[in-house]
């Protein structure tokens, strides 16, 4: 009998966190999967595979690009970031909206030849800075301000470093996420619009010279 009581109630209790869990997920807005009880699953057991998100999976060669050198580090803690990675978030710290303004117009500043906006084929629902018929090098995330981009190895060791931003937990891993896919914190000022287009030169300055 009481075995039967203890099962029930881990049952309860798996079913409670199931249902916030499912809330929390959803609230985080849309992402590359969809938004149903079928795509909570199936982040639910990516969760599983994620890597360390402050820890490279490839050492990389090379210098640090010379645009990076002065990158100073980020103020303050870093935000919270979100248990799931599909759609890959931040809970805390977003940028308010002039701010995120400033970092969209940033993006499109950057897209000229042989540079393009198309929508992003990992979000599905964002537009995307990629190289014109060539890889995907960036987007903001509307819901919070932040970014994902694809730097160089050495460019996002420093970037992690300094507190900018850290590794998606499936980068390298899985989906076909780059090991350099890299989340970059909301921009809390212009000034760290300012610094963040520092670092999306860089991935540009890397995109353009691996095509």
């Amino acid at each position: 009998m009481i075995g039967a009581r203890v099962l029930v109630a881990a049952a309860a209790g798996a079913a409670g966190w199931a249902v916030r869990d499912y809330r929390k997920w959803r609230s985080l807005g849309p992402g590359g999967l969809p938004p149903n009880v079928a795509g909570w699953i199936t982040v639910t057991g990516m969760r599983l595979r994620g890597r360390d998100p402050f820890e490279p999976l490839e050492p990389g060669e090379g210098d640090v690009s010379r645009i990076l050198l002065d990158l100073p580090p980020r103020d303050g803690q870093r935000p919270e970031v979100g248990p799931h990675p599909v759609p890959h978030r931040v809970l805390d710290q977003h940028a308010p909206e002039p701010v995120k303004a400033a970092l969209q117009a940033v993006v499109a500043e950057l897209a000229v030849p042989p540079l393009e906006i198309r929508t992003s084929g990992w979000e599905k629902h964002h537009d995307a800075l990629c190289v014109r018929g060539g890889p995907e090098i960036a987007h903001v995330h509307p819901s919070d301000g932040s970014m994902h981009v694809v730097l160089g190895a050495v460019d996002a060791r420093v970037v992690v470093k300094r507190r900018w931003g850290e590794y998606h937990p499936l980068a390298g891993v899985m989906l076909g996420l780059p090991a350099t896919y890299t989340l970059l914190y909301p921009p809390r000022t212009l000034a760290e619009v300012e610094v963040l287009r520092v670092v999306l030169t860089a991935a540009v300055e890397h995109a353009v010279s691996g095509t």
